[in-house]
């Protein structure tokens, strides 16, 4: 393993509420690398029925990204994709070649809002399902109704959704719910990829080697190999995750 893959990131500049500029994004691709980051997926939000940088240019903009990436290390790359918010418009925008899978794989990283009910989320993945693509919920630690029952997101990975959560979660306090979360679903092996899903080079900046350094302590070298690379290859290949 030659580092490891950021599955979520709003790395991209101008284009959302992540890097302000290309300057930004340089300094977020130095803190990358130093974590030890090789690979990051760019997913700028999209919103159907709001005003959306379009493909064609968010193509570009990645392209100008990754030669900054290439120049600081020949094995560090940025692939691209969105981040989702779920709408049944949102279904038909990917379809139309509007809004972007990861790395133009199956696999789409989804996000609800907070207070979603489980109903709303299992029902709206559950639509990308038949539509033919692959959905990772993003920052599954976020959902009340997800921390309030942890027993409802392994229903959800039994019906085929992938779950993703943020490093910031895995290192934190015992009395914080997500920490605890996140650390339940660890252990049953409920999470299948993490992100840092960082927004910027000064707040919500992209570190992983602390968490990183934690998982290898607390589960093993194995763990940390099948979140941070096997499973982001599986992806690539465009392949289903063994559960």
């Amino acid at each position: 393993m030659q580092g490891y893959f950021d599955i979520h990131n709003h790395i991209l500049p101008g284009v959302d509420d992540g890097a302000e500029d290309m300057d930004e994004t340089r300094r977020m691709l130095l803190i990358a690398y130093e974590e030890g980051i090789r690979c990051i997926v760019a997913t700028p939000h999209f919103v159907a029925g709001r005003s959306n940088i379009s493909v064609a240019k968010l193509i570009d903009i990645c392209g100008e990204v990754n030669r900054i990436a290439e120049s600081l290390a020949e094995e560090f790359h940025v692939l691209l994709g969105n981040e989702l918010f779920y709408s049944t418009e949102m279904i038909e925008a990917l379809k139309r070649g509007d809004a972007l899978t990861i790395a133009g794989t199956r696999y789409v990283l989804v996000e609800f809002l907070i207070d979603s009910s489980y109903k709303e989320i299992r029902n709206g993945l559950s639509n990308c399902i038949y539509a033919g693509y692959i959905p990772i919920l993003a920052h599954a630690e976020r959902y009340h109704c997800l921390v309030k029952t942890p027993s409802l997101v392994d229903k959800l990975i039994k019906h085929g959704v992938y779950i993703q959560i943020n490093f910031h979660y895995i290192r934190g306090g015992y009395f914080d719910s997500k920490v605890r979360f996140c650390h339940r679903l660890l252990k049953n092996n409920q999470v299948h990829f993490l992100g840092t899903d960082a927004h910027g080079a000064y707040q919500r900046i992209p570190r992983a080697k602390d968490s990183i350094n934690y998982l290898k302590k607390k589960y093993s070298e194995s763990t940390v190999k099948q979140l941070l690379w096997d499973n982001p290859m599986t992806l690539l290949k465009n392949k289903h995750i063994n559960m």
